[in-house]
């Protein structure tokens, strides 16, 4: 599957379906920095950024999200040139900075 095609998937999945769709789009070779940082925010990511995930009692989330965030911290995610605009008002990129979170996830593609 190419990139726009991934992508177009993403754009048209339902969330409550559970996490194996947007698995297979990660575990994709055309899958680029971009799109696993798509799937991030989508999948609440500043709920993870922001602590919330200890607090959640989703385990099945838990899991996805703290995997995901692992792998982009990792580099296993290349960057392609593709643009990407993180959906974080400046106080949330504020609060994030100052919890010393990585600037992969703060900073526009």
């Amino acid at each position: 599957m190419a990139h726009e095609d991934l992508e177009e998937l993403l754009n048209q999945y339902n969330w409550d379906d559970g996490f194996d769709i947007p698995k297979a789009i990660l575990d994709n070779p055309h899958c680029d920095l971009a799109l696993a940082l798509k799937v991030f925010y989508l999948a609440d990511g500043f709920a993870y950024l922001d602590g919330l995930a200890e607090k959640s009692g989703l385990s099945e989330w838990k899991q996805f999200i703290d995997s995901l965030y692992n792998h982009i911290v990792g580099h296993k995610y290349k960057v392609s040139g593709r643009p990407y605009e993180i959906p974080l008002s400046k106080v949330q990129k504020y609060k994030c900075r100052k919890k010393q979170v990585p600037e992969i996830f703060l900073t526009d593609l």
